[in-house]
């Protein structure tokens, strides 16, 4: 990510934008450990805005995310962090909205909306998932992938069903 900072000085004593410019790389450190306490998670995105009170991150715009092994491509990501004073901030869950498209290992999906649960390595789509492992796909309304079982669920709405395309060698 480059971020250009553009800063003016009209009317301000100059111990007060040395100040101003020092608040600012302060918070952009802090992010930045934020993120790298969880895992090495690395954005890249049009815009970033950070809601410290909610513990809320949202990165919009040609997002990608990468996180070890785990890909994220989407419109919109809302990374969510415990906010407490006496814990180290790290990343509790991932949202993704809008043409998703995740990799992880041999895994690969898309879907409308995603969310992943740091702590359990636990990933749930909605909106026209499709998951492949592999050459196999399968589709429904909603798909669960524990990640660290190496397993997938497939879930259809009330009437719906699910579709599988399995290839045998």
């Amino acid at each position: 990510m480059v971020y250009t900072l553009i800063i003016e000085n009209k009317g301000m004593g100059m111990e007060r934008y040395i100040f101003n410019i020092f608040n600012i790389f302060i918070f952009i450190f802090s992010f930045y450990s934020l993120l790298l306490a969880a895992s090495e998670i690395k954005v890249d995105a049009d815009k970033m805005e950070v809601l410290e009170s909610e513990g809320l991150v949202v990165f919009t715009g040609n997002v990608e995310a990468t996180r070890k092994d785990l890909k994220v491509w989407t419109e919109k990501l809302y990374i969510y962090y415990n906010n407490s004073k006496e814990d180290k901030k790290t990343v509790t869950k991932l949202v993704a909205l809008g043409r998703v498209r995740i990799q992880k290992g041999k895994w690969q999906a898309y879907a409308g909306k995603a969310v992943y649960f740091r702590d359990q390595d636990f990933l749930v789509l909605e909106e026209e998932p499709k998951v492949w492992y592999e050459n196999h796909l399968v589709e429904g309304d909603v798909i669960k992938v524990y990640f660290k079982e190496d397993r997938s669920e497939v879930l259809a709405k009330k009437g719906g069903r699910v579709r599988a395309s399995v290839t045998t060698k």
